[in-house]
């Protein structure tokens, strides 16, 4: 595999020439915005490793995530899409590494080459799909559930199993109070789903987890399959 992005690894021969000069290898610490609202996105990042969160804000400070990046696809699809301004905050939730490209850069590439503009704006379409299913689990699941499916989507794209993640960073991405967390986390503790120490979540038993979600999970990932080809490395 020529980079460990599948996004970038599933470029036709000739795309991946064009590209492949203009990317720059870079270090994703956790808690480094990606994107920060309202302002101009100046840089496209193609994580290998490591999780990013995409959050929405509303004016009186409430946050929420509505998706994660990983190693299957990319920040910036506002500017493949035309817009050069963040509409969310995407900061990095996991540590990782990749590799960024000027968005002016991409855009010249984009416009040069119909099979790039057509091979990202298909993830594009993908990552709003997890929105779409973000919301329908924000809004129709049980905390336990929506615990239960976010964790899987974690799980989906880092290495081992075992998130570095606290109780105070999982009520922001939820939207609920930490007491809440707390009591769900030691639900799905006791039946022997994860197993939490302080500031870790190790996936035991992924099969009684995606039990546990409801149905919330599943969907988003066959959206993956289809369109872009990609199997979380657990399937």
């Amino acid at each position: 595999m020529r980079d460990r992005n599948h996004l970038l690894a599933s470029l036709g021969d000739a795309d991946w020439e064009r590209v492949a000069p203009e990317l720059q290898p870079v270090k994703l610490a956790a808690d480094k915005e990606l994107e920060t609202r309202g302002r101009d996105v100046d840089w496209i990042y193609f994580p290998q490793s490591g999780i990013a969160s995409v959050i929405a804000e509303s004016s009186g400070g409430s946050r929420v995530e509505t998706g994660v990046i990983g190693y299957e696809g990319m920040t910036g699809t506002g500017v493949v899409l035309g817009d050069s301004r963040a509409a969310q905050l995407i900061v990095m939730q996991i540590a990782g590494e990749g590799h960024r490209i000027a968005a002016s850069r991409l855009r010249e590439l984009l416009a040069e080459s119909t099979t790039l503009r057509d091979h990202l704006l298909l993830f594009a379409r993908a990552f709003a799909i997890q929105v779409a299913h973000t919301a329908l689990a924000n809004g129709a699941g049980l905390l336990e559930q929506r615990l239960a499916r976010w964790l899987l989507t974690l799980h989906d794209r880092v290495e081992g199993d075992t998130l570095a993640i606290t109780h105070d960073y999982i009520a922001t991405m939820l939207s609920v109070r930490r007491p809440g967390v707390s009591v769900a986390l030691k639900v799905l503790e006791e039946q022997g789903l994860t197993r939490v120490t302080r500031g870790l979540i190790a996936i035991v038993d992924r099969q009684g987890l995606l039990e546990k979600s409801g149905g919330l999970y599943g969907g988003t990932e066959e959206e993956y399959r289809r369109l872009l080809n990609w199997t979380p490395q657990r399937g």
